[in-house]
């Protein structure tokens, strides 16, 4: 089930606005318009976020605030256990405030500024592109948020085959089943995470081709198990190209950061 309604006091974006400013900058970007940068840069660079520096591959992602931290709610399929243990807060360089307030920045120029933002990720897309070609490069356009971008701006997957994601919508995740998004033809591959309410979606899209994401009552260090429930689990720690892994399985997670492994979001009984 997806969790839809958690009373917070973050508002939803005007995601019709945004959609179609990003159309104007895209159609403005492929007539060879460039607009002036909004910002210094708004992709995380390969090696600036741990665990994005992990992989055979060079990572670039949009690092959003997650959840309703900004104001704005950019995780509408979050569960109430997932928010609390985000590693957008809790974990690795994102318990400085500089961070999150850098984030903060960065969403709300999306929302208010929608044309200079898509316009400047297009042009970081398109050198980043140009310095490693179409296929030795990955994209992630939801580090810590869930937005569905293959509704909102497609184009931007136009730049890499590499793209993906984790989502907790179970309908967003069919979508990329057999890495193909079906409102583009450009290639996207999602990984459901486990949100503690919807592991019979997770079951259900891994029957389906997918794969799911599940966070364990493990720390660093120590081994994962082998399976749940029948299905075989890897190592989501030893990087984040999910692109490459097998279909059908659960990317194991370790706890990580200040998160309760009483919560709900934690499985335990394995």
């Amino acid at each position: 089930m997806n969790l839809t309604v958690i009373n917070d006091s973050a508002v939803a974006p005007h995601w019709a606005h945004i959609r179609e400013q990003a159309a104007e900058a895209w159609h403005d970007w492929r007539r060879g318009y460039r607009a002036p940068k909004v910002r210094s840069r708004i992709l995380s660079i390969p090696g600036s976020n741990t665990k994005l520096a992990k992989g055979s591959v060079p990572i670039y992602g949009l690092t959003l605030a997650p959840a309703g931290a900004s104001g704005y709610q950019l995780c509408p399929w979050r569960s109430p256990e997932c928010e609390s243990a985000c590693l957008g807060i809790t974990a690795g360089r994102s318990k400085f405030s500089n961070v999150q307030r850098a984030r903060i920045a960065k969403t709300l120029l999306l929302m208010q500024n929608p044309y200079g933002f898509m316009a400047q990720l297009y042009a970081e897309l398109h050198k980043a592109r140009a310095y490693h070609g179409y296929y030795k490069w990955a994209f992630r356009s939801n580090v810590l948020s869930d937005i569905p971008w293959e509704s909102v701006a497609p184009q931007i997957y136009s730049f890499c085959r590499n793209n993906y994601d984790y989502t907790k919508s179970f309908e967003r995740a069919l979508r990329s089943v057999n890495h193909a998004s079906i409102s583009t033809h450009y290639p996207l591959d999602l990984t459901l995470s486990y949100s503690g309410h919807n592991w019979d979606e997770c079951e259900a899209y891994i029957l389906q081709g997918g794969r799911a994401a599940m966070v364990f009552s493990v720390r660093k260090g120590d081994p994962l198990p082998e399976e749940y429930r029948g299905y075989p689990v890897i190592d989501g720690d030893i990087n984040d190209l999910r692109f490459i892994d097998a279909h059908g399985i659960i990317v194991g997670l370790r706890a990580k950061g200040k998160i309760n492994m009483a919560s709900k979001f934690v499985v335990s009984d394995c």
